[in-house]
C-alpha cells in the first residue's frame, strides 16, 4: 500500500490496466482454446459428399463439426450451386470475418504493452519534478524531503516495465494462436476449391 501511495495516480492506473489486460488475456486464451479447427475427418466427409454431388450433405457435416472451421466452410459450401468463383469469394469474405472475430481483444494487449512504459516514464518525470520542487522550496537536501518524489519515480518506472513485458508476451502468444487458426482456414479453403475444381462444379446453365 505504501508503494501505491508513493507511486501516485499513475501507479494506480497501471494497476487497473494490469487487471484489465489480465482479464482480456484469459478471456481470449479460453476462447481460442475452445475453437475447433483441425478437421481432417470433416474434410474427408466434405470431399466424399461433394464428389457425390451432395453439397447439402457437406454443409450438414460442417454444421455438426461446428466451431470456427464449421462456420467458415458453411459460408463457402452454401455457394456451391453458383460455381467455384462464388465459393472462393464467399470463403475469402468469411476468412476476413473470422480473423476479425478471433483477433478481438488483442489490440488491448498491444496498446497496454506500448503505453505502460510511457506511463512509467511519465511517473518518473513527475516524481523528479516533485523532488526538485522540494529542493527549491526547502533549500536543503534530506532523504525525508526527497523520499516522496523519488519513490514515485522509481516505483512507476518499475511498474511500467512489469506491466508491459507480460502484456507484450501475452499479445504475441495469442497473435500466434490466431495466425495458426487463420493458416488452417486458408489451407481448408484451398482444399475445398481443389475438390470443386476436380468435380467440375460450375454455375448451372440458365
Amino acid at each position: 500500500m505504501l508503494q501505491l501511495q508513493q507511486g501516485g495516480w499513475i501507479l494506480w492506473f497501471l494497476l487497473l490496466l494490469t487487471l484489465y489486460a489480465a482479464y482480456v488475456f484469459f478471456e481470449r486464451y479460453l476462447s481460442l482454446r475452445r475453437e475447433k479447427v483441425g478437421g481432417e475427418r470433416l474434410m474427408r466427409e466434405i470431399d466424399a459428399a461433394l464428389r457425390r454431388g451432395q453439397a447439402e450433405a457437406a454443409m450438414e457435416s460442417a454444421r455438426a463439426h461446428g466451431g470456427t472451421l464449421g462456420r467458415f466452410l458453411i459460408a463457402g459450401l452454401a455457394r456451391v450451386p453458383f460455381g467455384v468463383a462464388a465459393v472462393d469469394s464467399s470463403l475469402k469474405a468469411a476468412l476476413l470475418e473470422e480473423e476479425v472475430r478471433l483477433s478481438k481483444g488483442l489490440g488491448i494487449l498491444g496498446i497496454t504493452a506500448q503505453i505502460a512504459p510511457l506511463l512509467g516514464l511519465l511517473g518518473t518525470v513527475s516524481g523528479m519534478i516533485k523532488a526538485f520542487n522540494v529542493l527549491a522550496s526547502q533549500g536543503q537536501t534530506t532523504a525525508k524531503l526527497l523520499a516522496g518524489g523519488i519513490g514515485e519515480a522509481l516505483f512507476t518506472t518499475a511498474a511500467g516495465l512489469i506491466v508491459a513485458i507480460p502484456a507484450l508476451i501475452a499479445y504475441h502468444y495469442l497473435a500466434g494462436k490466431v495466425d495458426d487458426l487463420i493458416s488452417e482456414l486458408e489451407q481448408r479453403r484451398e482444399e475445398v476449391l481443389g475438390i470443386l475444381a476436380e468435380v467440375s462444379y460450375d454455375k448451372p446453365a440458365q
